[in-house]
């Protein structure tokens, strides 16, 4: 099929979509110039079938007012040789952007933008983000500024994102713009975390560390299993602290159960003497192997869901000092439970290194299915039939018992 002449509203379309895709690179001076944009002059056939519709095609360039330079070609009509369009050819992106009043509008937006934190940051790092700078709303736009220059002249400030003097900003706010703040201060290209991850514990207390912000502290849920602990603490069962407030125990259990689920902390109701539970954090396993007391417990047990990320929290608990034991976290639990079993992540980590024979095995089904499915699988823990699983956690509870007893 012989290509169609490109009449001048579809060329224009054409530089409008070329210019959504280029224009950051050509900002930051990449691309190859002139573009050239072929119109496909009529071939020998249309010029045969047709001359009138071919000349009337030209007549439409000939009156063109749009941005570039049409280069023609002479061919041959049946009534004799005639100048035809050929090629738009346009020497900078300042002309590609004129194509269009949107793309115009972006152009010196963008420009304008650009010229001036080059000027107000001359560290910044723009690459990736410029089309992103380029899109905020004058608000965000002039919030980001700001917030920038302020953390720049204080690199070190130790506040709370709530305590400084930038009017709109909170971290919601902080988390959607992470890469453009980072980028403005010069820490653009190296490790930037992604716009979904930037609201995570772990990558929010890096991002405000690299800010040289202060964090809230991240509460823990509590549940003192030991009444005698308990009487020590106003007789409180629940509750929630910071990592620094149990680090100031003055008495430390010996039993540690870590949970990765808020609510089935709350549903342990009997006591259970020198024994608590940590639940709530979720993924952000790393404040529970800050704490020394429970690096040192006689013993510590972790039950998450059944699934590739369950697997290598305990992994990483071990790799940071814990000496964790899981719990109905193996094959035979999710055998007898798979009608309950959900699509889940899928293994992301081809080395998992600090688990048990029986996690191992576990860890290969679980690669296997995703590999066979094309989906992870999840068991919740929370689906477990609770009498099962209470059974099997005050088992634990009353082994480590008398394994310390005996010692």
């Amino acid at each position: 099929m012989e290509p169609r002449m490109r009449e001048p509203d579809d060329v224009l379309g054409q530089l409008g979509t070329r210019f959504e895709r280029d224009y950051p690179d050509w900002a930051r001076g990449k691309g190859t110039w002139p573009l050239r944009i072929s119109l496909h002059p009529p071939t020998p056939r249309q010029r045969s079938a047709d001359p009138v519709a071919c000349h009337a095609w030209a007549a439409r360039w000939a009156v063109y007012e749009g941005p570039g330079t049409v280069d023609h070609t002479r061919l041959r009509f049946p009534t004799g040789t005639h100048a035809m369009p050929r090629t738009l050819i346009l020497d900078r992106p300042r002309e590609v952007a004129a194509a269009l009043p949107v793309t115009r509008a972006t152009w010196t937006r963008c420009g304008d933008r650009l010229t001036r934190l080059q000027h107000e940051f001359p560290d910044a790092r723009f690459s990736g983000v410029i089309r992103r700078m380029t899109e905020l709303t004058e608000r965000d736009y002039q919030r980001l500024v700001d917030t920038a220059a302020w953390l720049k002249e204080n690199p070190t400030s130790d506040r709370l994102l709530r305590q400084l003097p930038i009017e709109g900003i909170d971290t919601k706010w902080l988390s959607r713009h992470a890469a453009l703040v980072l980028a403005l201060i010069g820490e653009g290209d190296d490790g930037v975390p992604p716009a979904e991850d930037a609201a995570s514990g772990s990558t929010r207390r890096r991002l405000h560390e690299r800010l040289g912000l202060r964090l809230p502290p991240e509460l823990i849920q509590v549940a003192v299993l030991d009444p005698e602990l308990r009487s020590r603490m106003a007789g409180m069962r629940h509750f929630a602290t910071s990592r620094e407030d149990l680090e100031r125990w003055p008495r430390h259990p010996r039993v540690v159960i870590i949970l990765e689920n808020k609510e089935t902390g709350y549903a342990i109701t009997d006591d259970q003497a020198d024994t608590v539970v940590l639940h709530g954090q979720g993924f952000n396993i790393a404040d529970y192997a800050r704490i020394s007391w429970v690096r040192n417990a006689r013993a510590v047990f972790y039950w998450g869901d059944i699934d590739a990320p369950g697997l290598q929290f305990v992994s990483d608990l071990r790799g940071r000092g814990v000496p964790a034991r899981s719990l109905l976290m193996d094959l035979p639990t999710l055998e007898r439970f798979r009608h309950l079993a959900v699509k889940g992540t899928v293994p992301r980590r081809s080395v998992v290194p600090h688990l048990t024979d029986a996690e191992a095995a576990l860890y290969r089904h679980l690669v296997h299915h995703a590999a066979k499915h094309g989906a992870g699988l999840l068991l919740e823990q929370e689906r477990i039939p609770w009498p099962h699983a209470h059974s099997a956690l005050t088992n634990a509870i009353r082994k480590a018992d008398q394994m310390s007893s005996g010692s």
